[in-house]
């Protein structure tokens, strides 16, 4: 029988998935603690509380990690999610002025150690991009990313579930970079292949419900984006789109889908699709 926890959802606004930080695994996973609790329909035009509480037991659950080191994981994420960044480009295709919003994730943290757990408050600014709030979402389970351990096969998994149904995505080289925040040291692209891309595929393969192959294409002599193939693995269901959910101004989830270009993002084609209606209609 499926543990409960395995059913856990994560939703998240692709702007958030495509948005630029960088996170340890052990942040991510307490990060993913807090995300798998959103209740991601919204009551109304309200949001859910923005406080979040995380337990060493639960860390334990999640992960199957021993209870010792989930203290630990706990006590020592918190303090460094805390001064963590997240750059979301673009955030509102209605104010093209608006480049860019910086963020932190957490705004405050209360600790309660005598009985082994903490209360995350999320940003209020990251909050829309977590409750269905602020354009197209990717959903997954928990259960998929939970044993990786490696934050960049957390992060490809993600850009790669936003486009389940189409099969196949191209990510430029540069674009990854700035995504991922890659260390310096993985500047040239044997290192950034090695110690990014390929691990990050195999730890898929391994754990979670995705198949994938890579590939890269190259101008002249430089790689400038990898090609990734990919599909749910056999008896693998697909996560559907939110009962009623659609894009804005009468988009559909089927309809973006349909119409995206390789090396688009969702809101990329969302945009392109609502600017082609009003010329129509003008």
């Amino acid at each position: 029988m499926e543990k409960p926890h395995h059913s856990y959802l994560i939703v998240k606004a692709n702007k958030l998935i495509e948005a630029a930080y960088r996170l340890t695994m052990a942040e991510q996973r307490l990060l993913l603690a807090v995300l798998a609790q959103i209740d991601s329909r919204p009551t109304g035009d309200s949001v859910h509380g923005e406080d979040f509480e995380v337990s060493a037991s639960q860390i334990t659950d999640l992960y199957e990690i021993p209870l010792k080191q989930s203290y630990e994981l706990m006590r020592d994420a918190a303090e460094r999610i805390a001064e963590r960044w997240v750059v979301i480009q673009h955030p509102d295709p209605d104010i093209p002025a608006l480049a860019y919003t910086r963020t932190r994730w957490i705004s405050a943290i209360d600790y309660l150690p005598s009985e082994g757990r903490i209360r995350l408050y999320l940003a209020p600014k990251i909050m829309p991009y977590l409750t269905q709030l602020a354009g197209e979402f990717a959903r997954y389970k928990l259960k998929h990313v939970s044993a990786m351990t490696s934050i960049y096969a957390v992060r490809l998994y993600e850009l790669l579930i936003q486009w389940q149904m189409q099969g196949e995505r191209e990510v430029a080289v540069d674009w990854l970079r700035e995504r991922f925040v890659v260390p310096e040291q993985y500047s040239r692209i044997y290192d950034l292949k090695r110690r990014v891309v390929e691990p990050a595929v195999e730890q898929i393969n391994a754990h979670s419900n995705l198949w994938v192959r890579w590939s890269q294409r190259k101008v002249g002599r430089v790689v400038v984006a990898f090609q990734f193939q990919f599909g749910l693995k056999a008896n693998q269901p697909a996560i559907p789109a939110p009962a009623g959910h659609t894009g804005e101004r009468g988009l559909t989830r089927s309809e973006i889908e349909r119409a995206a270009r390789p090396g688009e993002t969702w809101d990329d084609v969302r945009v392109r699709l609502m600017r082609e209606r009003d010329k129509s209609e003008k």
